[in-house]
């Protein structure tokens, strides 16, 4: 049977790719799991596997095009098997109930999706970059793939003088998505301390004490499982898998990496996979499916002298955590008072869903598996 390669969702804030190059032709063999092609957002260069084994039968999209998630961008089969006529953004229209269903069918002689003589070609760093120096994109010429709009093309105008800063759309638009999680999710915020003696002692090699926050996360929602979920149109559905949303500070601003099955894992294993997954972040190279089905997220501020901070819950979870720097501190110890490092620990949670009682469960939860021998 046929199997289409589809632009996945990435995240709750990307609207448009480009696929910027293939990296498998019409008619070569791919394998399950290999990367089929390129795509660019604002935020980072991601890779799209396919999911099947089979021939590439054909590309339903041209280098260069700049495509919603969603999007069917090519199909994968037995060369034996004929070919239907597939419109490219049926998946996309179906997402859309504003829009009527529409057939998938295509027009007989269907070509690869080629840009829209009406829509400027630009790649979205360009198009980013354009935005935060006030630069009108259609006054410049395209130095890429059929007449594309690349960075170098923007960098030059920049450094030429041609335009004066400004707040761009981009930063605007991120501004307004912070503003609509914050306005529409109403947050409450509990906060415990933990003393980390026990993780600073046991910590080794390459892991982190964000290896071990996940940890103790995974093993606090095995009693309090209704943190770990989404909040939709018909309520609070709760996963029985803890996919773990890591805040990554990269060059491009904020990603969330999505570490995966952290229930299963052990530390060494959270530890190496943590480490592939920002590594690949801060170079703008992680996978299509790395960056969506968070359950649940941890912003860790890591080394420094931040006490505690709030984070934003990232629609649609229902809960995030907020960790401060770990410091050493006084700490009473049954009659007496010791140094010691700890960490303040602040969950946030979508009060449609989660109550004080239940946030307060859960934090204590989990300051008794960091802090257990």
């Amino acid at each position: 049977m046929l199997h289409e390669v589809v632009i996945p969702i990435l995240d709750q804030t990307t609207t448009e790719a480009t696929l910027v190059r293939w990296l498998k032709q019409e008619g070569e063999l791919v394998r399950q799991g290999e990367v089929v092609c390129e795509i660019e957002t604002d935020k980072a260069t991601v890779e799209v596997e396919s999911k099947a084994d089979g021939t590439l039968r054909r590309h339903l999209v041209l280098e260069g095009t700049s495509i919603p998630p969603l999007t069917v961008i090519a199909l994968i089969g037995d060369p034996s098997e004929p070919l239907p006529e597939v419109d490219a953004f049926h998946r996309v229209r179906e997402e859309s109930p504003a829009t009527p269903a529409p057939s998938i069918a295509a027009p007989p002689e269907s070509e690869p999706v080629t840009p829209s003589s009406e829509r400027i070609l630009i790649s979205p760093r360009a198009r980013r970059i354009a935005e935060e120096h006030g630069i009108d994109v259609s006054t410049l010429r395209g130095s890429g793939p059929n007449g594309r709009i690349i960075e170098d093309d923007v960098m030059e105008t920049v450094q030429r003088g041609a335009a004066a800063p400004a707040g761009g759309r981009a930063a605007r638009a991120k501004a307004e998505r912070v503003e609509r999680a914050w306005q529409t999710i109403p947050h409450f915020y509990t906060s415990i301390t933990v003393d980390m003696s026990r993780v600073a002692a046991r910590k080794t090699g390459a892991q982190t004490y964000t290896d071990y926050f996940a940890q103790a996360i995974a093993a606090a929602l095995r009693t309090h499982p209704e943190l770990n979920g989404h909040w939709t149109e018909s309520g609070l559905v709760v996963s029985p898998e803890v996919h773990l949303g890591l805040v990554v500070q990269a060059e491009r601003g904020l990603v969330i990496p999505v570490l995966r099955n952290v229930e299963r894992r052990s530390l060494d294993e959270l530890a190496a996979e943590r480490g592939r997954l920002v590594e690949a972040a801060r170079a703008g190279k992680l996978p299509a499916d790395a960056m969506s089905g968070a359950t649940i997220s941890l912003s860790n501020m890591g080394a420094g002298h931040i006490d505690a901070f709030t984070a934003i819950i990232n629609p649609p979870e229902v809960a995030i955590l907020s960790v401060g720097s770990v410091q050493t501190r006084p700490v009473v110890v049954g009659d007496q008072l010791q140094i010691r490092p700890t960490a303040a620990i602040t969950l946030g949670v979508d009060h449609r869903a989660i109550d004080g009682r239940q946030s307060a469960a859960f934090l204590e939860a989990l300051k008794h598996h960091l802090e257990a021998e």
